[in-house]
């Protein structure tokens, strides 16, 4: 007798380079965000508010120097941010060739094959076809 084989997941909307992007469950999620990104996120979030304060300085040249000063200690903040698992993207800027949305592949489960959730990928070809 022959063996069964599960058909692959290459055709799924929720497969990304051999991953499964659909999650349920909340820690997986949690556990799967782009620490890189994040790490960002929260460096932003913290600039913002320097410059927010900054507002406060009574004289505008006081506030320029010291905006100028904020946002060089931002860039070099952002740029000594690293992930060991950072491969770049090849297009401009500094994304990374596993993140999806916020999401690291490496962190999210491996494709088991076609599952239960299968949604079938739709090319450019299905949506023309429709909006005619």
């Amino acid at each position: 007798m022959s063996a069964v084989y599960r058909l692959g997941g290459e055709g799924c909307s929720y497969f990304q380079q051999g991953r499964c992007t659909r999650t349920f469950n909340r820690d997986e999620q949690d556990q799967a965000r782009c620490q890189l990104l994040d790490a960002r996120r929260k460096m932003g979030v913290k600039t913002l508010d320097r410059l927010e304060r900054l507002k406060r300085l009574a004289d505008e040249d006081d506030r320029e120097v010291a905006r100028r000063h904020v946002i060089n200690q931002n860039i070099k903040a952002i740029s000594a941010l690293t992930c060991p698992g950072f491969v770049a993207s090849g297009g401009d800027g500094s994304l990374c060739l596993h993140q999806h949305l916020i999401y690291c592949l490496m962190l999210l489960p491996g494709c088991q094959g076609r599952c239960d959730y299968y949604l079938r990928r739709r090319d450019h070809r299905d949506q023309e076809g429709r909006a005619g």
